[in-house]
């Protein structure tokens, strides 16, 4: 495992190419809030301006794939950094909420192009000297890491400045990016010898199949999912569009999703794999809630306290990628990876109370970053495990769309929903303990009462205003004990994992072959 300085600088220099494009959608990651107020969105435009963009960037991967292995690379990473610049600049500009969806829709379709470009050439670098366990974990430190990253630096100088700004500086990165790109990439040739072959209709059907996932995981929370015709339509229209494809690519010889993919036992347990990360991360949000929403937290302060995910990444993503380099049982990774987040879970569940601090953060986000080292790599790697290069995209979309369009983005939404209607039930348990006998509850009701009485109410419309200051009072803890619910379960969901790993002797056994590209997502 020999490296020429000219290699190693190179590839590390591929390696700061792809940092920026992987990144366009996280500098505003912390400033929703001055987002919505200055285009003045309703929650279903906020939802559909954090949504889009992430469909259009899955919708471009396969895409991306196949353009990539025919165009020449140095020319179409220096244009794909132009249009870049320019999308970036004309979405800090927007003059209104469509037009800042459109734009920045557009940006993170074409950043995929960017990452592929100079993920190819990586490849072609580690397959004749490094084991595919080392780049895999550089990748995924880099996509992992990064996000936090780039994320504080938005909120850093959105409170600074503004939003616009945060948005700005990323024309920076992309004007290094063309520095690097005439250092790095030489030879402005395609790395692809065969003719260039897509599967036109299989992508239509991907993004027939976004459009219903997008319009659940926007609406389905206001429109109270199953009560709703719509709802229910989406639904049906989703079942149609899969077994449409079914049919579709068992008469295909070259689908764009090969569901062959599936006769790999690693790739099947591994899609599993994908989405159920993608659930335990991502009660994230709920963290997000209780500091904005309960505990008075800004951008900023939210943006530093998850910069310790970026220290547990640190610890875990070196010793995960030593491991699997040097073939240690898979289990042991996996036990590691589930054990972390099941702390983590566990820790914040005694931390749902009103008055702590950012150091009270500290260690369950560490645990938190060592969860996604481990469970990260280990996934990216298990799935691509004996994988035929042919069913490379088939693979690496299986993976994205179970992680990222079903678990994080619909489990999100229906997580969202979950705590709605939870926070409700425990209100209506506390508003049964506000009885006669509860002395300072009945006194201030009282008082309330009296005073709209006091104002020409009638009895019955001063007794429902005052309601409203006890109503107000009881959301705080009944939104807490949800928190609770919520992590409690998900630790004791993490803790099964490793019963099973440990009693059924699963993922007794090293890495083995892997030959495809890494997971750029």
């Amino acid at each position: 495992m020999k490296w020429k300085k000219g290699e190693l600088l190179k590839v590390t220099g591929l390696y700061l190419l792809i940092v920026p494009f992987l990144n366009v959608l996280n500098a505003t990651g912390y400033v929703n809030s001055q987002l919505q107020g200055h285009f003045g969105a309703s929650s279903v435009e906020f939802m559909y301006m954090n949504l889009v963009p992430v469909f259009a960037l899955v919708a471009g991967l396969p895409l991306a794939l196949e353009l990539a292995k025919i165009f020449p690379l140095k020319s179409m990473m220096l244009s794909i950094i132009l249009i870049c610049i320019v999308l970036n600049t004309c979405s800090a500009y927007a003059p209104s909420i469509f037009w800042f969806i459109l734009f920045r829709s557009l940006l993170a379709f074409f950043t995929i192009f960017g990452i592929v470009a100079a993920i190819i050439p990586i490849v072609v670098l580690y397959n004749p000297t490094l084991n595919m366990a080392i780049m895999y974990g550089i990748v995924q430190f880099i996509i992992q890491g990064s996000s936090n990253l780039y994320k504080f630096s938005g909120a850093h100088f959105s409170t600074i400045y503004n939003w616009r700004i945060s948005l700005l500086l990323l024309n920076i990165n992309f004007l290094l990016c063309i520095l690097l790109a005439f250092v790095f990439l030489r030879k402005d040739v395609a790395l692809g010898k065969q003719p260039f072959r897509f599967d036109f209709k299989g992508w239509l059907f991907l993004i027939l199949f976004l459009f219903p996932l997008l319009f659940l995981a926007a609406e389905g929370q206001n429109r109270e999912w199953f009560s709703d015709s719509k709802i229910k339509l989406a639904i049906a229209l989703f079942l149609v569009i899969v077994g449409g494809y079914i049919l579709y690519a068992r008469h295909n010889s070259t689908p764009l999703i090969n569901l062959e993919v599936y006769k790999y036992k690693n790739v099947a347990i591994g899609t599993l794999f994908f989405f159920f990360i993608g659930l335990v991360n991502g009660t994230g949000s709920v963290i997000m809630g209780f500091m904005a929403g309960l505990l008075g937290f800004d951008e900023l302060y939210i943006a530093r306290s998850h910069l310790y995910i970026f220290l547990g990444l640190v610890i875990s993503v070196p010793v995960c990628t030593y491991m699997m380099y040097h073939k240690v049982y898979l289990s042991v990774a996996a036990i590691l990876g589930f054990l972390a987040f099941c702390l983590y879970h566990l820790l914040m569940y005694f931390r749902f109370y009103p008055g702590i601090s950012e150091d009270d953060f500290i260690l369950p986000f560490i645990l938190k970053g060592i969860g996604i080292g481990f469970l990260y790599l280990l996934s990216a790697l298990y799935i691509s495990e004996n994988v035929p290069k042919p069913l490379s995209t088939s693979r690496m979309m299986s993976g994205v769309l179970a992680r990222i369009i079903l678990a994080t983005i619909i489990g999100g939404s229906v997580l969202s929903t979950f705590i709605a209607n939870t926070t409700t039930l425990h209100k209506t348990g506390i508003s049964q303990q506000l009885t006669a006998g509860n002395e300072a509850a009945a006194q201030k009701h009282k008082n309330t009462k009296n005073y709209y009485l006091s104002k020409g109410l009638k009895p019955n419309a001063a007794d429902k205003m005052a309601d409203n200051p006890l109503q107000a009072e009881m959301a705080e803890p009944a939104t807490l004990l949800t928190y609770k619910d919520i992590y409690l379960v998900m630790a004791a969901l993490n803790f099964i994992p490793i019963l099973l790993v440990l009693f059924l002797g699963i993922g007794r056994r090293s890495l083995q072959t892997i030959e495809v590209e890494p997971l750029p997502l």
